[in-house]
């Protein structure tokens, strides 16, 4: 059995691995929607996340049963859309020490899982990267998962591994980021797309990037839009010293916060359900043109005559 071979047999057993750890998280969170116990949940309903909750055909007034199916949608789902997008549900849920274990396994699970398939993706370095794509498709069919979606199998869930003395919550809006970039980049990403030259449309766009004179060189510019805001949670411990913060990171699902006796959640901060409309800033991007230059890599070509 080749090296490659071996990357292939891999991946089916940790996948299946993966689906059962869900499974068992999703078990836990619907006995904890069913309990006389009260266990707190604050979920936040922006459009997207109702858009999610229909597309799971749940509702927010069983917040742990939506959050045990959204952990557990590792498929595409039958409805229209993009999609590469992935189904966003932001809060916090309060649960007992054995839920928080169960899901350290599956982000555990999650990792190994994301390791196998790069790992096989590498292997296949001297393929381009529709035809990579392609392989590991054709794989997890193979192994009776046709419809896995990756992002949704590769995302970790968020959770504090120590109860904290409060959480802060904050929204980050949608946003547009620009940033200078090298032909030397723009050139090395244009080849990893295509490393065998197959592909007119990639080698048309790394002809124009050949033909760019020298004096246009540091007017590339690459553009990444987020288009959904991000719900920004902070862990706050307190002692003799003062409060100190840690990032948990951006709650694309609910976060899971070991509870308290009562089931409860640590204080945290209250939000809107979505970002106010703010007063809307100058843009960067105003010399940018309406097309890109690159458009594999969303660069743009910058006008010359600004700064």
């Amino acid at each position: 059995m080749t090296d490659h071979q071996k990357l292939a047999a891999a991946i089916p057993p940790l996948l299946e691995k993966l689906y059962t750890s869900t499974a068992a998280l999703r078990c836990s969170l619907e006995q904890l929607q069913e309990s006389p116990r009260p266990w707190q949940s604050y979920l936040l309903q922006p459009p997207f996340a109702r858009d999610a909750a229909a597309q799971l055909d749940m509702t927010f007034d069983r917040p742990f049963a939506l959050t045990g199916a959204l952990f557990a949608q590792l498929n595409y789902c039958d409805t229209a859309g993009d999609a590469r997008s992935t189904l966003q549900i932001p809060g916090l849920l309060a649960v007992p020490e054995s839920t928080i274990a169960l899901a350290r396994q599956l982000n555990t699970d999650k990792a190994a899982f994301a390791q196998a398939v790069s790992d096989f993706k590498s292997a296949l370095k001297d393929r381009t990267a529709p035809e990579r794509d392609l392989s590991v498709r054709e794989l997890l069919s193979a192994a009776g998962y046709p419809r896995a979606h990756l992002r949704q199998c590769y995302r970790q869930i968020l959770l504090c591994p120590k109860r904290p003395d409060a959480i802060a919550l904050s929204w980050i809006k949608a946003r547009k980021s620009i940033r200078k970039v090298t032909v030397q980049w723009c050139e090395r990403k244009l080849v990893q797309l295509d490393p065998q030259g197959a592909d007119p449309g990639i080698q048309y766009q790394r002809h124009l990037l050949a033909e760019l004179p020298n004096n246009r060189h540091d007017d590339l510019r690459q553009v990444q839009v987020q288009s959904r805001p991000n719900l920004q949670v902070a862990e706050i411990f307190r002692d003799d010293q003062g409060e100190t913060y840690r990032q948990v990171g951006y709650s694309a699902m609910p976060v899971l916060v070991p509870a308290d006796e009562r089931g409860q959640l640590p204080d945290f901060t209250r939000v809107d359900h979505q970002p106010g409309p703010g007063r809307r800033r100058q843009r960067r991007d105003l010399a940018l043109p309406t097309e890109p230059l690159l458009p594999a890599l969303r660069v743009f070509l910058r006008q010359s005559d600004s700064t």
